[in-house]
């Protein structure tokens, strides 16, 4: 068993390549001396799984009764067993941090760890749910069955209740940190970056588009798991909103030549000729001072930005931790009751636009009359702590301090019962386990 330098501890992190993970892993850990992260490329137990797993099992159904599934399960959880022991006796890791507790190529080894007294901790970044979107992972929650690594570590009490109800795991294994990331922002509002008055002014637009936060809910792997629910949600846009903002954000910017207006979009998402396609013939062109950044860090935008305007997105608890005000879109679809459920609403906390031109009125008196409190209201503290558990800045601290726990509980466990390492797989008939 080694270990590299002076580190006490060693943690493999899985799922680098998910948005925002990489962030939260960074908050929590870059500044903890003691432990050094190691990592796997994504294609790893995707490659097991895919060789191993039945190919019914998703992330959305995992749990089943089909006893030529199970067996499937059974020995692909086998191997990872062996080859985590294998492993361990090259290096050592303590435990293993994933984005999600319910990707399906992930169970077993969970489950296999668990065997071999290692922590698999699930840092949940899926977190902020729309109550629509609430109900709609309800039953998938149910569908994937029990969660057999050792915590689960949210942004939210909404999300640890949802896990809860939806029989993931015991209460005791699920705790709120909140989102590690919304450090940075906090601390960004009390550094009060915008105070070196940066010139030009800048309105940041956080890019949505007609389907914002509808496509994850009615992606499925398979026509196996397509149901009636994802056929009704596969129906749903935000196409005037979606159209109207666009229109306003560029007049904004024809109309303000002495500012910047920059797009934050994510990467390969929105392209100017989506966008010139959408507008149609009265928008030919984008102005110049309009300006595109897709993918990266969005912190220093936002804390170079007088306000800040986007629509059903975690950057705006961002933006508001930062100190920023927000305009939001509150105007054709965003007003349909059908549709009101599936926005994460920020209340008061936020400026609601009730039409494409009050977008740009709001802008226009950010601009005017730049912010430069910084202190976070009371209704933004409430804010933050509903949705992302993060009103105090101490997100990250919560989530090193949890994982630490595990490891130390887990390494209290090997030396009070040497022998827990003892394969209880071992146990099955070899015939299920070469089915």
């Amino acid at each position: 068993m080694q270990r590299s330098g002076n580190s006490r501890y060693c943690i493999l992190i899985l799922n680098l390549n998910k948005p925002g993970f990489p962030a939260d892993v960074a908050a929590s850990f870059s500044a903890a001396s003691d432990i050094e992260l190691v990592s796997w490329p994504t294609y790893t137990l995707t490659s097991f799984s895919t060789a191993l797993l039945s190919p019914a099992l998703s992330n959305k159904r995992y749990d089943t009764d089909d006893p030529t599934i199970a067996v499937t399960k059974l020995r692909y959880r086998n191997f990872l067993f062996r080859v985590w022991q294998h492993l361990l006796r090259y290096k050592h890791i303590d435990a293993v941090l994933a984005a999600n507790y319910g990707y399906y190529n992930q169970r077993e080894f969970a489950a296999a760890l668990r065997e071999a007294g290692t922590p698999f901790i699930a840092l949940h970044k899926e977190n902020v749910k729309s109550p629509g979107r609430i109900e709609y992972w309800r039953p998938i929650y149910q569908a994937r069955g029990r969660f057999e690594g050792s915590k689960i570590l949210v942004y939210s009490d909404t999300e640890r209740q949802l896990q809860i109800t939806g029989g993931v795991a015991s209460p005791n294994d699920i705790i709120v940190t909140g989102m590690p990331r919304l450090d940075r922002a906090h601390r960004s509002r009390h550094q009060n970056k915008r105070l070196r008055n940066t010139v030009p002014r800048q309105i940041l637009f956080f890019a949505f588009w007609k389907r914002e936060k509808l496509t994850a809910t009615e992606r499925v792997s398979s026509k196996r798991t397509r149901t009636e629910s994802n056929e009704e949600w596969g129906k749903r846009n935000w196409n005037d909103l979606c159209e109207g903002t666009y229109r306003a954000i560029v007049e904004l910017a024809r109309s303000r030549p002495d500012i910047r207006v920059v797009m934050k979009t994510k990467p390969q998402s929105v392209r100017v000729e989506q966008i010139i396609q959408m507008l149609g013939d009265t928008v030919p062109t984008l102005p110049e001072n309009f300006i595109i950044v897709k993918g990266g860090d969005p912190i220093e935008l936002i804390a170079e930005s007088d306000a800040v305007i986007g629509f059903n997105s975690t950057a705006l608890l961002e933006a508001l931790a930062c100190g920023k005000p927000i305009i939001v879109p509150d105007f054709a679809e965003a007003k349909d009751p059908a549709m009101t459920n599936l926005i994460i609403d920020l209340g008061a906390a936020v400026n609601k636009a009730g039409s494409p031109a009050e977008i740009e009125t709001l802008a226009h008196r950010f601009l005017d009359a730049p912010n430069t409190s910084y202190h976070l209201t009371q209704t933004a503290a409430d804010t933050l702590r509903h949705w992302v558990g993060n009103d105090d800045g101490a997100a990250s601290q919560r989530v090193l301090e949890a994982v630490r726990t595990e490891i130390e509980r887990a390494e209290l466990a090997r030396a009070s019962s040497p022998s827990s390492r003892s394969r209880r797989l071992d146990c099955m008939p070899a015939a299920r386990l070469m089915d």
